[in-house]
């Protein structure tokens, strides 16, 4: 029977009846949406206000023109001591301490961002504090490995994360390399290093330690976001972007060195999140930069990396290719700050922003260090 005729056949009465407990079961629903988008949404209502005041401190196309423009070191310092920079790098004077002053602020904004967020997105943005950890051990491994002594690395030591500051000042004191791997013995990073350390022998250079590193940061920040939940899954397409990234990045530059398809894998994470595992496998199998690129066919990276390959052959470096996809990263991030914009999305775009700020800060300083003129450095900073 059509269904208008069964509907048209109904008493009146019954009719109305089943209109009005439809209206009622749309309008419930309509409720309960909204009371989950609130529930979901109103606990990052201060930390939202907060984080829209940090990003109007957020340095502008002006003071970015003033900086370039600077004459010397002095100057570039001075321009920067009525911005949130000003307290870190005011007794800053070469390049070291400069960076260690932006850092140790970047460090800052992932603590108070934190510290001032929902329980379930603090989890998250803990675990990206655990970069200073990371960082902090590659200092080490490095001031060690080029033979400075303890007052040398701890005067690039950045005093935040989960290692203790005693503990820190301690592997300062160490003399080798070997030294600061057992000294680590009791923290989460003790095996990580371990495990390498045949590698190393065997090598004497420190990239297996920096890339097993880097790899157990984004293995827990991985499991972290694979929770259920609409505040994770925006941190997930997030975090899953920076997973892409990196690990095309291992790649790339595995390809430049010559390393072994076996070599590269072992240090990419194969938890891809745009990039499949089998994709991974098969882009680490390439024979050469360009097989890479022809691997990326068909996929949203593809056409960011062969855009820079004339650029690439031209200066044989793959950093090209890295600001290429540093770039692509900021571009997401903002998109997603957009799509939640009462929720986690501000939290995203003030990361996004102040990484991309202080890399920018860092081409600028590294430019004055080496007397480019303000031509030469926007043209690093637009490469």
């Amino acid at each position: 029977m059509d269904i208008g005729a069964l509907i048209a056949g109904l008493p009146s009465n019954i009719f109305l009846i089943l209109m009005v407990m439809a209206g009622i079961a749309i309008f419930l629903v309509i409720i309960i949406f909204l009371i989950k988008y609130l529930m979901e949404t109103a606990p990052f209502a201060y930390v939202n206000a907060r984080v829209r005041s940090m990003e109007s401190r957020l340095l502008d196309e002006q003071k970015f023109n003033e900086l370039i423009e600077s004459a010397g070191m002095s100057e570039f310092i001075g321009f920067l001591e009525d911005t949130d920079y000003g307290e870190y790098i005011k007794d800053s004077s070469d390049m070291m301490s400069i960076e260690k002053a932006l850092n140790t602020h970047l460090a800052h904004v992932y603590g108070a961002l934190a510290n001032m967020s929902p329980e379930k997105s603090r989890k998250i943005l803990k675990l990206f504090e655990k970069k200073f950890d990371v960082q902090n051990i590659k200092i080490l491994l490095r001031a060690k490995y080029v033979g400075l002594n303890a007052e040398e690395t701890s005067k690039l030591i950045i005093p935040l994360g989960t290692i203790s500051e005693n503990k820190l000042r301690e592997l300062c004191e160490t003399k080798a390399v070997e030294e600061v791997v057992s000294g680590l013995e009791g923290t989460e990073y003790s095996k990580i290093l371990s495990n390498e350390i045949a590698t190393y022998e065997q090598t004497k250079k420190l990239g297996a330690f920096e890339l097993s590193l880097d790899k157990y940061v984004l293995e827990n920040l991985w499991k972290s976001v694979g929770i259920e939940g609409t505040v994770e899954d925006i941190f997930k397409e997030f975090v899953g972007a920076i997973i892409d990234i990196e690990n095309l990045k291992i790649i790339l530059k595995g390809k430049a060195d010559g390393l072994p398809s076996e070599t590269v894998l072992s240090y990419v994470l194969d938890a891809g999140y745009e990039i499949a595992p089998w994709k991974l496998k098969e882009l680490a199998d390439a024979e050469s930069i360009e097989g890479v690129i022809s691997s990326l066919e068909g996929t949203k990276y593809g056409s960011i990396i062969s855009d820079k390959l004339e650029e690439y052959e031209k200066v044989n470096s793959v950093f090209i290719f890295e600001h290429a996809l540093d770039k692509y990263l900021s571009e997401v991030g903002k998109k997603l700050s957009l799509r939640q914009p009462f929720g986690v999305g501000p939290i995203i775009g003030l990361i996004i922003s102040k990484e991309q700020e202080i890399k920018n800060l860092k081409i600028i300083t590294k430019g004055k260090m080496e007397g480019l003129n303000s031509s030469q450095i926007r043209e690093l900073l637009n490469a």
